[in-house]
């Protein structure tokens, strides 16, 4: 049996509308802009599956609520910005990297 793996508790950003990869000399920056429903989320990252047998590198955009009511306020007020960066080594595995967002996921081809 295989150990479980810890549930994030963390949702998914509602959307996710922007994802650049960009490669620098150790591998490649890769960063997704979100938006939550209101403002006041927090704690935003982007969270690697397992890499698929087809070389698809997929990232959860994972983000807490807020802790109180907040408003929603404009859309850009609400974005958010996250990044990871990808080592070359694992970048050679990689045809694909997705970001997934709660109601829509962007992808860049390599």
């Amino acid at each position: 049996p295989t150990p479980e793996v810890a549930q994030d508790p963390r949702a998914l950003v509602a959307e996710v509308v922007s994802l650049n990869v960009d490669p620098y000399s150790a591998g490649a920056i890769v960063r997704a802009k979100g938006i939550p429903p209101t403002q006041g989320w927090w704690e935003a990252e982007l969270v690697a599956r397992p890499i698929d047998e087809n070389g698809v590198l997929v990232y959860d955009f994972r983000v807490f609520p807020p802790v109180t009511e907040t408003p929603v306020g404009t859309p850009m007020s609400r974005e958010i910005t996250v990044g990871i960066s990808i080592s070359a080594v694992k970048l050679d595995q990689i045809s694909e990297i997705v970001v997934q967002g709660a109601n829509n996921a962007l992808s860049s081809r390599r």
